[in-house]
């Protein structure tokens, strides 16, 4: 058996269990069964879709590339700036970046990304890199500390690692410099 005809085969068998029938024994496939579930359903007739895809193109894979929409840079008016969330606990930047980008529509605008922040507060000397054990890591400096940056061991998913938080003070600073921060980022 060709890998065309292979293919050919495990699309066959897509369309019948997407269907609901057992494609071994053309038996209809019970309704309490897993297999019957509109998820998989929809998951085996777009493998299905890519099988036949596949097969139109003699066995070769095909590549699509999609082109991201270019959207202007972030904005945030005055109005949404009033209704950024300040957490009165010390927070990731990553936190912090998603309730600012949680007042915009990121489909006609860009997202603040949390780099943009760090690259600022480098910039202006509240964070520093060190390099520990071939890894890059950031760090508050003394004037970051005053300002209100402190860091945390956690334990995460690949071990432990040094977390960077920004207390009240520390956010308000930041929502204060976001012009400076947008500037930065978009290269202005």
């Amino acid at each position: 058996m060709t890998e065309l005809e292979k293919l050919k085969r495990a699309k066959i068998y897509m369309n019948q269990l997407a269907d609901g029938f057992d494609p071994i024994s053309g038996e209809q496939l019970p309704e309490d069964t897993i297999l019957n579930n509109v998820r998989l359903s929809r998951c085996f007739f777009f493998v299905s879709d890519i099988l036949r895809q596949v097969i139109e193109n003699d066995g070769n894979a095909i590549r699509k590339t999609y082109k991201k929409a270019v959207l202007p840079p972030f904005t945030l008016s005055n109005d949404l700036r009033n209704k950024i969330e300040i957490s009165s606990t010390p927070t990731m930047i990553k936190h912090f970046t998603d309730r600012i980008n949680s007042l915009i529509d990121d489909s006609i605008t860009q997202k603040l990304k949390p780099t943009a922040f760090t690259a600022w507060l480098m910039k202006n000397n509240f964070l520093c890199e060190d390099v520990v054990n071939d890894k890059r890591r950031k760090r508050p400096t003394k004037s970051g500390l005053e300002l209100g940056i402190s860091t945390e061991e956690r334990e995460g998913q690949y071990g432990g690692y040094l977390a960077i938080l920004y207390n009240e003070s520390a956010q308000r600073y930041l929502v204060r410099n976001l012009d400076q921060i947008i500037s930065l980022s978009s290269g202005d």
